[in-house]
């Protein structure tokens, strides 16, 4: 391919050959030849110049990662060198002394005994015991450390890790792997780690604890208001009759399910809109409650939009449970999140139908209660009052 100087040179002869000769039929060609030369020269520079920006953004982005995942690392784990060493130190020490002493000790142990001095045999044995307990505590100590560092390999920077799966990796029993996190957070290997209630998950770090704590008082803030509007509930169904009462219980146990659905699932825009749900249905019941010539209306909320809404929440709490994320788990989580929406806006439209008819009903009361008092003669006519209102 020819450069593009030798690109301008073939145009410029060919465009000075053409007036020389007076012959131009071919300038045409050669002018277009030289410009698609060129345009592919460019075209090919701008490529590799784009080629060469790209590269250079990846590998910032990585170096990036890693930056940040190393900050990370900083953060949530502390250098176990000094332990290591300490560890050897201490092995290393008690061995010196232990292996002569307790050496000497059974070797000078018979004489002593033969000559009488039985009890001078006693010191290098007890020498020789208090190196060994020392030796014991340096490979206890490396072990930590060794065992420290595979469970930060298995970790990583995640702010949450199950003890079972810290076990399941090393091999050791739930227990084993329990004892040893509270020794290293004892001595802080793990800066900011602690375990939440049940001891079962490792939180590595304090915002995740904070998380943690904040979801476990929201939960039980729902469970309370639950409770107590379960309380009203009972109270306002005695008045009802046993087809309400039978609706509305039904109702509840479909709300207990969501509820139940609502616990299973940490994604925060889920379960904002799974407390949406359960609002306005929680509003739907209690405007049944008061209003049971209401409860009719409530067929389709009772018979589609709630069992079909506990059976996606229960479709999207199984897929979070799942330990892989494949593209059709996350594309059929995210269709359930839109369904969400979806069904919200229903319920929402049937709670404003239902407060629609209570404003029709209490502008009926306030008709004929200006009625009854214009014929008493104690307000003006109601026709002038209703004219003055359209007003």
């Amino acid at each position: 391919m020819a450069s593009s100087k030798n690109i301008g040179d073939q145009l410029v002869d060919a465009v000075q050959s053409a007036i020389d000769s007076q012959n131009f039929n071919n300038l045409q060609y050669a002018i277009e030849h030289s410009i698609g030369a060129a345009a592919e020269n460019i075209g090919k520079g701008l490529a590799q110049a784009s080629d060469g920006m790209r590269r250079m953004q990846e590998q910032h982005a990585w170096e990036t990662a890693q930056r940040n995942q190393r900050l990370r690392m900083q953060a949530l784990y502390a250098r176990c060198g000094g332990l290591k060493a300490a560890g050897y130190s201490m092995a290393g020490v008690g061995g010196i002394i232990a292996v002569p002493m307790l050496t000497a000790s059974g070797i000078a142990a018979p004489l002593a005994m033969m000559e009488g001095w039985g009890a001078f045999a006693i010191v290098p044995l007890a020498i020789g015991a208090a190196g060994a307990v020392l030796a014991a505590f340096g490979i206890r100590k490396i072990g930590l450390a060794k065992r420290f560092d595979t469970y930060k390999a298995i970790i990583g920077a995640r702010e949450f890790c199950p003890v079972d799966e810290l076990a399941a990796h090393t091999g050791e029993t739930p227990q084993k792997v329990l004892k040893n996190l509270k020794t290293m957070m004892a001595k802080g290997l793990f800066k900011q780690a602690a375990l939440d209630d049940s001891e079962t998950l490792l939180i590595t770090s304090a915002d995740a604890y904070r998380e943690y704590r904040q979801a476990q008082y929201d939960a039980l803030q729902r469970q309370n208001h639950a409770a107590q509007a379960l309380q009203a509930e009972e109270a306002r169904k005695e008045g009802l009759d046993p087809d309400a009462r039978g609706l509305l219980e039904r109702g509840e146990s479909y709300l207990a399910r969501i509820r139940a659905c609502n616990a299973g699932i940490p994604d925060p825009a889920i379960t904002a809109k799974i407390d949406r749900i359960e609002r306005v249905t929680r509003t739907i019941f209690d405007r049944a409650a008061e209003q049971p010539a209401v409860v009719g209306d409530l067929d389709k909320l009772m018979s589609y939009y709630l069992p079909t809404t506990v059976k996606l929440l229960e479709a999207y709490r199984d897929m979070e449970a799942q330990p892989v994320r494949s593209e059709n788990v996350e594309a059929s989580k995210k269709e359930i999140s839109g369904a969400l929406d979806t069904l919200n806006a229903a319920f929402e439209k049937l709670l404003d139908s239902l407060f629609r008819d209570m404003a029709w009903d209490l502008s009926t009361d306030i008709s004929v209660l200006h009625t009854v008092l214009a014929q008493e003669g104690l307000v003006d006519d109601a026709f002038d009052i209703n004219a003055q209102r359209r007003s």
